[in-house]
Parts: C-alpha cells; structure tokens; sequence
C-alpha cells in the first residue's frame, strides 16, 4: 500500500542532500512525497531539479540574530504553520519527515498539530535545534552518529544509521575498483564545499612554496572568490595543481585522491567514508553549536581522519602532516580501512523501511 508522505527542512547541502536521498528511495517505492522548504535554502533549486514537487514557505532563521531578529524569525515561522497544516490535509499525509534546519519547522509543528507522525533525521554529531526541539515529539529520530544520542533528551527512539546519500552517489562508489593503495606522487583533494573555504585557501597559498618540492598533485576546488589567487600561488611556488571554482564530478574526484583537506560537515564526512577517502578535517570554526568539530572528532576518533584545530589552523601542522602522511602510506592505507567501516550506504532505505513498516502496523 502507497504511503503519503512529506519531508520538510533544508537550508544547506547538509540538510537538503539527505532528504533527497529519502525522497529517491520513496520514488523508487511509487510512494507520492512533497518536499516542504524555504524560498532562501538550496532546497528551492535543487529540489526541482531533482524532479520532485517544492512548496515554498517564507520562514527565516532565528539563532545567531539580534532579539528583534529571532522574535520576527519565530513569528514568521509560526505564520507559516497554517499553510503547512493545509498541504498535509490536501495531501493526506501519513508521516512527516524533518531532515533540520530552521525551514522544517512550519511543518513539523503542523504535523503535532495534525497528529501525523513525525519522524527526526539527524546528519550531525551534535544535533540541530530545530530537531533538539521537537525530538521529543518524534515518533523516531535517525541518527547519522552514535555521538547525537545524548543531545536528543526525551526521544522516544533513535536508532543509528548512517547519513542518507543521494543513489548516484552510492552507485559510483560502489561500481569502483577497490580504492589503490597511495600512489607516488600523492594525490592531495581540497576542498571546502561549493563555496570554498577562505581558511582552507589561504593556508595552501601560504604553504606553497614548501608544497612545491614534496612529491604530491593537488586538485583544489577554491570556490569563486580566491580562484586567481590560489592558482597564482600554485604557479609561482611551482605546484603540481589542478585549481577549479566548482568541481561536479565530486565521486570521480574522491577516487582520484589518495588523501582529501576539507571541512567536517555531516555530508562530507559521509562521502569521505563511502568514498573510503582519508582526510584532514579543518572544521568550520563558526558552525552553528560546533557541530563541525563534533562531526571531525567522531571521525577521527574511528582512525579514518585526522581533525586540526580551526581556531585559529596552523598551516605549520597542517604541512606536517601531509609530510607525514606522505612519508608513511601504510597509514593512510589504515585511515582507508577505517573509513570504510562507517561507510552506511543503505541509510535511507533503512529510514524509510522502517518507518513504513511501523506506519503500517499501526494501521491495522
């Protein structure tokens, strides 16, 4: 039997990744799904693109603001309720899934409302406020790490399963060849989201001059804004390196590398373990409650990366140790094998078998 079913939240690639995740797999079932967002989140693009149906709904942030801001965030959030109350009517939701971000409110607080199930995913160690809030509400919450469990108070049940990834994705990683051990020279991934990350940059423009005579090829997506001048450096310092704005084929580049620089969002850390990809994690130093570091910390605790501090990074310890790792491959070849072993790349089949299957009991 077919199941309606909404899946709100976004914002970032962080959030939005995993619900289209959720929402290939409810396609893939024959199961109707609206996506329920922002107008401002990444949601409003790729949502669409993807092929599946968005309802747009006009709420804003509310951490991180001045008072007047957050009282005229949770206003407008509020405002919003109603509508989503009236598209889960139209749509005769059976379950609402919040994937987080300040965007899944409206519609988790229409689903309490409505009496829907409401299900909880969580991709960070430490989880978001949006689902901090409402977890004890949620008939489920799935974690993508062990670590969220003891910020969720009063869930009724979590279960762990890894952070849900988009099947192109899975299919790439999973159709390879077994990762190569190192090669000679090193093959160096940068990268700091879609974006970039200034940090991250300009620790390689400052260190490139001593990154020149090391036997190692650098791919380094910069984002737009320090493009030219993270390319001008390469060139003067004579680094072997790739330098792009935005890379596309991102699976094909995590099998290229031997070793990946980046931050720790949950959705990079995911990808770095399917991709069974070693790292040096530089976390967001301004990631909302840390939540970077926490992610970093989780992962390198396993022995399939190593976290540096952000605050500020040291481009001294990070030159040390891509110096190390370069001398000594037998351990990134170990950070591999660990990598592998938090690869979950059946996560949102998972949520949605589960949940499904709990609907439907309770149906009976």
């Amino acid at each position: 039997m077919a199941l309606s079913w909404i899946i709100a939240g976004g914002g970032t690639g962080g959030h939005v990744t995993p619900a289209l995740a959720l929402g290939e797999v409810l396609a893939a079932k024959g199961d109707p799904v609206l996506f329920i967002g922002s107008e401002r989140g990444l949601e409003a693009r790729l949502v669409p693109d993807a092929g599946f149906e968005l309802l747009t709904l006009p709420s804003q942030q509310v951490m991180g603001r001045s008072g007047f801001g957050k009282l005229s965030g949770a206003f407008r959030i509020l405002a919003q309720v109603g509508r989503a109350r009236t598209a889960l009517r139209e749509r005769r939701a059976d379950a609402v899934i919040s994937v987080g971000g300040f965007a899944a409110m409206p519609a988790a607080l229409a689903a309490l409302l409505l009496r829907r199930p409401l299900i909880l995913v969580e991709p960070n160690a430490i989880p978001g406020r949006v689902n901090r809030l409402t977890a004890r509400f949620a008939q489920c919450v799935f974690t993508g790490f062990e670590e969220a469990e003891t910020h969720l108070k009063g869930a009724r049940k979590i279960q762990h399963v890894g952070i849900p990834l988009r099947t192109q994705l899975i299919q790439a990683f999973e159709t390879s060849a077994s990762r190569p051990t190192p090669r000679s020279p090193l093959r160096v991934l940068v990268f700091g989201g879609s974006q970039g990350a200034r940090q991250i940059n300009e620790a390689m423009i400052t260190l490139a001059s001593q990154l020149a005579p090391l036997p190692i090829e650098i791919f380094h997506q910069t984002g737009k804004a320090d493009l030219t001048r993270v390319r001008q450096a390469y060139e003067e310092a004579g680094v072997c390196a790739e330098v792009v704005e935005f890379e596309r084929d991102m699976p094909g580049r995590y099998l290229w590398a031997d070793l990946a620089i980046s931050r720790a969002g949950a959705l990079t850390v995911a990808e770095l373990a399917m991709a069974a990809l070693p790292a040096l994690l530089v976390p967001y130093p301004f990631a909302a409650d840390d939540h970077q570091a926490a992610n970093a910390k989780a992962l390198s605790q396993t022995g399939a990366a190593l976290s540096l501090d952000s605050r500020p990074l040291d481009p001294d310890r990070l030159l040390a140790e891509i110096r190390r790792l370069q001398e000594n491959p037998q351990e990134l070849v170990a950070m591999s094998q660990a990598a592998t072993k938090r690869a979950r790349p059946d996560a949102a089949r998972e949520i949605i078998q589960e949940t499904a299957a709990t609907l439907q009991e309770h149906a009976v």
